[in-house]
């Protein structure tokens, strides 16, 4: 992520306020962007200034965002199309501006959170490896063995860096581990609708996608856009491989004659309250009203699950340092007190059966 391209939430944030603003006044969108080109922070400057090109070459802004999409989340591309085919652009951003503000929020709650169990990991972690350099470079007497705190065979100055790298490496797999787990989860659709399962974190899962899929019907089912073009751009916009995997069965659904309800009721990745409002709101032709209800609720679910998991995330990671902290101290507890008592408990017990063998010899022996 360090090295990525990737427009960060703070450029995002200004991409949509600035867009939002400037559209709501009446301002063209090469105008805007070519504003952003000139105005805006060194991240989104070069991003803002292709595209002002692009769009001043005749493409629309979807596919200037396409040509630079190592610049945007597909999030952000797949609602800036739903903005441009229902011509509530302006609503749009601010709507992406909401939920990366939230986003924003969120990330920097769970590095609050997580700060000083980090700090105090890191703080163990050097402390050990000092310990493990200061003790391997102590004077050792003849016959003696030099102290291993840790019982790993880890001494002086190389066991300090062996030290290191291994648990280095160790929180490189493991972040390798979780990189990978998200990546499998965008693309494969079985796995997605597996984590739907699982508590909290399916919860938002779930929820995150269904705000999305609200928030694109209700910007474009009031509109003249075609009901199958809007909803297989409202599947693209949720971002959720389970839902987009979905969209093809739904929308074959709705050609063959089936309504709205009985399409969407065929998948089971909606929750069941989402299907009951919308079997309403279709016989009473209030979908788009609907629809922005159903997106407040799931915004207000998906917060609360993620501030959830950004405590249980700040709580694993205070369980990990206890762990860390704690078998290391057992460790070298072993080592350097219980293994020398228990040497010379087992050195006392030889003296004493030999002096027993010697007493017990008859005169004749001596």
């Amino acid at each position: 992520m360090i090295l990525s391209k990737r427009l960060g939430a703070a450029s995002l944030i200004e991409l949509c306020r600035a867009l939002r603003y400037s559209l709501s006044s009446g301002m063209m969108l090469r105008d805007a962007m070519g504003l952003l080109g000139r105005e805006a922070t060194p991240q989104l400057r070069k991003v803002a200034a292709q595209a002002a090109v692009d769009l001043k070459a005749g493409w629309s802004l979807q596919e200037a965002m396409q040509k630079q999409a190592s610049s945007f989340p597909q999030l952000f591309i797949a609602l800036t199309a739903v903005g441009e085919e229902s011509g509530n652009l302006p609503e749009v951003m601010g709507e992406l501006e909401r939920y990366y503000l939230t986003q924003q929020k969120l990330r920097r709650d769970f590095i609050s959170d997580i700060s000083w169990p980090l700090f105090q990991l890191i703080a163990a972690v050097l402390v050990i490896a000092g310990l493990i350099l200061i003790l391997g470079m102590l004077p050792v007497q003849a016959g003696n063995n030099p102290v291993d705190p840790l019982g790993l065979g880890l001494l002086g100055y190389e066991g300090a860096i062996t030290f290191l790298a291994v648990v280095g490496a160790g929180v490189a797999v493991g972040w390798a581990l979780f990189a990978l787990g998200m990546s499998l989860l965008r693309r494969v659709p079985y796995l997605q609708k597996q984590l739907f399962r699982v508590p909290v974190f399916g919860t938002c899962s779930r929820a995150l996608a269904m705000n999305r899929l609200c928030i694109a019907l209700k910007l474009m089912l009031d509109t003249r856009l075609s009901v199958l073009k809007a909803i297989q751009l409202a599947f693209t916009a949720t971002d959720n491989s389970a839902f987009v995997a979905a969209a093809p069965g739904i929308v074959t659904s709705i050609r063959q004659g089936n309504t709205i309800t009985d399409s969407f009721a065929r998948s089971a990745i909606f929750p069941v309250p989402f299907r009951s409002a919308l079997a309403v709101a279709e016989e009473s032709g209030r979908l788009p009203e609907m629809c922005g209800v159903q997106a407040e609720n799931y915004d207000e679910q998906a917060r609360g699950s993620l501030k959830t998991i950004n405590k249980m995330a700040s709580i694993f990671i205070w369980l990990m340092v206890a762990a860390f902290v704690i078998t290391a101290i057992f460790r070298i507890f072993t080592s350097v007190y219980l293994k020398p008592i228990n040497e010379n408990l087992e050195g006392g017990k030889t003296i004493l059966n030999k002096s027993l063998l010697e007493g017990t010899k008859s005169p004749t022996d001596k």
